[in-house]
């Protein structure tokens, strides 16, 4: 269930209706956990609120019921000016806080829950006739459902990782897909990959420190994104591990990721 809310009865009331917790959000601009609060009881309303609206007049809001899910995945799909689609493999990715940390591929769930993942999102993709690359984020519940959370209507985070780890990355099919060009092959480059976010720890500027000590591991591309300034939770670069395994990849991302220094403010 899902409704528009303007006013804080209206949220009130769809508490009241569909019960708590619910999550209250923006219509527009969320990311990141930014536009959307947890809303656990009816005293929390006010507070996420103003978390969200910071007091603007102006912004939409709407709630929606809240999903207890036990996974996260997530696919990239390009779609060409014909209708030809490009799928790439299914990720199951981890948030901390709201923002990605990690995205690991293949997505280890069993093969119909995948296969109804990849019919939902390419659904999705179609049903509003999109042009360009596109994520799709999806939630895999306790009793297996698989429900679409969101869809990003450009190169997304979760998508990183076809930079190293595909023979087109998701950046080069976007171009191909809104110049009208045949879409390239989204076939991975290594049995496992995996991508690690870093994020900002807030004391710290946006100069690196210790850069090659990242680099120590041969199959590690480190990704910085040069921006001045770093902040608790700000995406300031990725790590991509290509490997073997994906418990391989997974260890050696992580452990780079834990490397990268930033010079203090």
């Amino acid at each position: 269930p899902f409704a528009s809310i303007d006013s804080h009865d209206n949220a009130l009331e769809f508490g009241s209706l569909h019960g708590y917790p619910f999550v209250l959000k923006s219509r527009r601009n969320g990311y990141d956990g930014y536009g959307n609060a947890t809303i656990r009881n009816a005293d929390a309303i006010d507070e996420g609120w103003k978390k969200i609206t910071r007091d603007a007049d102006d912004v939409d809001l709407y709630a929606e019921d809240f999903v207890s899910f036990e996974s996260e995945l997530a696919v990239m799909i390009a779609r060409g000016r014909d209708g030809s689609i490009a799928t790439y493999p299914l990720v199951e990715t981890v948030q901390r806080s709201h923002i990605c940390h990690l995205v690991s591929v293949p997505a280890r769930v069993d093969d119909d829950v995948a296969r109804r993942a990849m019919q939902y999102a390419c659904g999705a993709v179609e049903a509003i006739n999109g042009v360009g690359i596109f994520g799709v984020e999806l939630f895999v519940t306790g009793d297996g459902e698989v429900l679409v959370n969101e869809m990003a209507p450009r190169p997304h985070n979760s998508g990183h990782y076809t930079i190293e780890g595909c023979v087109t990355s998701q950046f080069e099919n976007h171009i191909r897909a809104v110049m009208g060009w045949p879409l390239g092959s989204t076939e991975l480059r290594a049995p496992a990959v995996a991508m690690v976010n870093i994020l900002g720890r807030g004391d710290e500027s946006g100069m690196l420190d210790d850069y090659p000590s990242a680099l120590a591991n041969p199959r590690t591309h480190v990704h910085i994104y040069g921006k001045r300034e770093s902040r608790i939770g700000r995406k300031m670069g990725h790590v991509t591990v290509l490997a073997d395994t994906l418990e391989q990849a997974i260890a050696e991302a992580e452990a780079s990721e834990k490397a990268v220094r930033f010079l203090p403010r």
